[in-house]
């Protein structure tokens, strides 16, 4: 899966960080790692889930926990990320406005759902766990649903404009199979078009105009090709937002941020991700899992 260095929508945050270990340590919770054990320690009789095993072992020996950084960050938005010059996971407190952990704060449902966030997310951006271009297809199909359910009413989609359907689905195949996993020009548009039944030859000449890879050129062509007249990112990003909160919106443009939401969308209890993605498009859903799954296995 490609990482991606900055994201768009969230106006230029960085996927993934660079700070020299003098600079993390300046701004790392005293004790953070011991202190995510103890919380989760507490509810660990109490846990079913299927990242149970190999989350507690990593958190229960310290030269594992060493992996670890808990810090608070206040110029930056996200909750996990991966810090490149020190390996290590990063959990950001400050997004939950807090500079601690405690038994009640951030929670231990939330402390749980960013410690599968952050092992899915680093072991993907490490490449120790490489997600093959075959889940492309369901990947897209699930982001077409959320599309759907998003915009379907508005631009006619489940109405009489149905037709733009397989339109929609291969120019979402194509910007999986690009931004995803950086499979580009007229191979990926022949796999696209098979995965959407779409025939694409009657846009082919449109179609060099766009950078697949990037989520602004994939938005403007649902608007200039028809699929979704006039749409632009700020309407876009703002529903995408209004629905799935903050944090959901890196996994529009990053692989790895995607398979670690639908990872941790998962754990019942937990605010970092919204619990209800399953509903959108279950069959899809659940072969997205199946990654995560694979993951935790190995470990």
């Amino acid at each position: 899966m490609i990482v991606k260095e900055k994201f768009d929508l969230l106006k230029g945050v960085d996927n993934i960080i660079k700070l020299p270990s003098s600079k993390i340590k300046e701004v790392e919770v005293e004790k953070g790692p011991r202190k995510i054990f103890v919380v989760l320690e507490m509810m660990k009789s109490r846990m079913s889930h299927y990242t149970k095993d190999a989350l507690f072992k990593l958190i229960s020996f310290e030269r594992a926990r060493s992996k670890i950084s808990v810090v608070t960050l206040p110029t930056y938005s996200l909750p996990v990320t991966y810090n490149v010059p020190t390996k290590s996971q990063v959990i950001n407190l400050s997004p939950f406005g807090i500079d601690d952990i405690i038994s009640t704060k951030p929670g231990p449902q939330n402390l749980y759902a960013l410690m599968v966030y952050s092992i899915v997310f680093s072991d993907i951006v490490e490449g120790n766990f490489k997600v093959s271009d075959k889940y492309s297809s369901p990947i897209a199909g699930y982001f077409t649903s959320i599309l759907l359910r998003l915009f379907g009413k508005e631009y006619g989609l489940l109405g009489s404009f149905s037709s733009e359907i397989g339109k929609l689905k291969f120019l979402t195949n194509s910007y999986i199979l690009a931004s995803f996993f950086g499979l580009t020009g007229a191979a990926a548009f022949k796999r696209a078009s098979a995965a959407s039944a779409y025939d694409h030859r009657q846009i082919a000449d449109k179609l060099p105009k766009y950078d697949f890879k990037n989520i602004n050129d994939f938005i403007l062509s649902l608007s200039e090709l028809g699929v979704m007249p006039n749409l632009n990112r700020h309407q876009f990003a703002a529903k995408v937002l209004r629905q799935f909160q903050f944090n959901f919106m890196p996994a529009l443009e990053d692989g790895a941020r995607f398979v670690a939401s639908i990872a941790t969308s998962d754990i019942k209890g937990s605010n970092v991700i919204s619990t209800y993605l399953h509903k959108y498009n279950e069959r899809d859903y659940n072969r997205i899992l199946e990654i995560s799954k694979s993951l935790f296995k190995r470990r």
